[in-house]
């Protein structure tokens, strides 16, 4: 049978816990060194998608026919235009001289049109500079592949010292903790990182043939300039499939680059703030329970233990209504008292399975024990 106790706050253990709450002098500080956006293989998963797409438009590009005019010597002009002539009437000065018999112009300068396919149109333009900042973005995100290892390390230090009318009483507390990868362990992770070298190499070979196709040396030669967002939404890139996609690795790229900010390692320190220090200041409290209730006698070693639970469900009480109502969280007492409710009846249910399967454990040895001596005695 449980024995019952008085459930009151003992008020001279409330006075001295909350001298000591109140006297406590306490220093956190946190370190992490967490792996960001680096440790994500999207970036890789979108690049290879896309490459066969590029590629098609690489292979068969649309060309613009333009047309350029100069006026040159007349013995260099190869051919006359309709052009031509409209232009030697506006520039009389370019005739050498008239035959009066056969009234036939002898200019000495005439204009030219040259009729040349180019690349340089506004979609290749902004293929060209697809390519070449994806080339950029790939060359820094192996570069930190390379570098990367299978860490998240977290340190939580925190030191204090308080009293509580009669004794001085410190402490100091380090946790560390470690993330594994998500195959649980580091080799898991390097293996993970070895599969996506093949994949890279492949994208890299994308870029190889690229950089030497007609389509990237005449561009190059001819230095356009790169594209800007927002891209120009012309009916090729709106309808072609090959630039639907090339869109949005164009997007992909832009939003990565911007999320992540060359930033590879997301650090932080920080020495909290008084919501976290108070936790921990609970958790100080909480050790001093324990150093107060170790004494000889298992009689007093309960009933100390006995009291600080129920200041201990007082004060957790308290830390948990200010934590939900400091993070925006509205709770009504109704609310707050159902949920201790039913905690309480999952610890009695607890106990009382618990309790059961002792009784019966025991029982069961009883009767065993009772047949072998039926046993022995006929």
């Amino acid at each position: 049978m449980s024995k019952s106790i008085n459930v009151n706050i003992d008020e001279k253990l409330r006075k001295k816990s909350n001298t000591f709450s109140e006297k406590i002098n306490s220093d956190m500080q946190f370190r992490s060194e967490l792996e960001g956006d680096s440790m994500l293989f999207d970036w890789v998963d979108e690049i290879e998608a896309a490459c066969p797409y590029i590629d098609n438009i690489i292979s068969n590009p649309k060309m613009a026919l333009i047309t350029e005019e100069d006026v040159v010597k007349i013995e260099k002009a190869k051919k006359i235009s309709v052009a031509s002539i409209k232009d030697l009437s506006k520039h009389t000065h370019y005739i050498d001289k008239i035959d009066a018999a056969t009234s036939e112009v002898q200019p000495s300068k005439i204009l030219i049109e040259r009729r040349e396919e180019s690349y340089n149109t506004y979609e290749n333009r902004f293929i060209y500079t697809l390519i070449e900042y994806t080339i950029r973005f790939v060359m820094m995100k192996e570069k930190l592949l390379n570098e990367i290892s299978a860490k998240n390390d977290k340190v939580l230090e925190y030191a204090a010292s308080s009293n509580n009318g009669d004794e001085r009483v410190n402490i100091e507390l380090k946790i560390s903790s470690k993330q594994l990868s998500k195959n649980q362990t580091e080799d898991g992770f390097d293996s993970e990182i070895e599969s996506i070298k093949p994949r890279l190499k492949r994208i890299k070979d994308y870029f190889k043939e690229w950089k030497k196709n007609e389509f990237m040396t005449s561009l190059e030669r001819a230095r356009v300039p790169f594209v800007t967002s927002p891209i120009r939404k012309t009916n090729l890139i709106l309808k072609n499939p090959n630039f639907q996609i090339a869109i949005k690795l164009w997007e992909f790229v832009q939003s990565y680059d911007y999320k992540n900010n060359d930033d590879t390692v997301d650090d932080l320190e920080t020495s909290g703030n008084d919501l976290l220090k108070g936790l921990l200041d609970d958790s100080f409290l909480m050790n001093y329970y324990v150093l107060d209730s170790i004494v000889s006698s298992k009689k007093e070693q309960k009933e100390k233990l006995a009291k600080y639970a129920v200041l201990m469900i007082a004060k957790q009480v308290q830390r948990a209504i200010e934590l939900l109502l400091n993070n925006g969280i509205e709770i009504s007492d109704e609310e707050i008292l159902s949920m201790i409710s039913a905690e309480i009846k999952s610890g009695k249910d607890i106990t009382a399975v618990g309790s059961g399967d002792v009784k019966r454990k025991f029982q069961k040895a009883m009767d065993e024990y009772l047949e072998k001596t039926e046993d022995y005695l006929r």
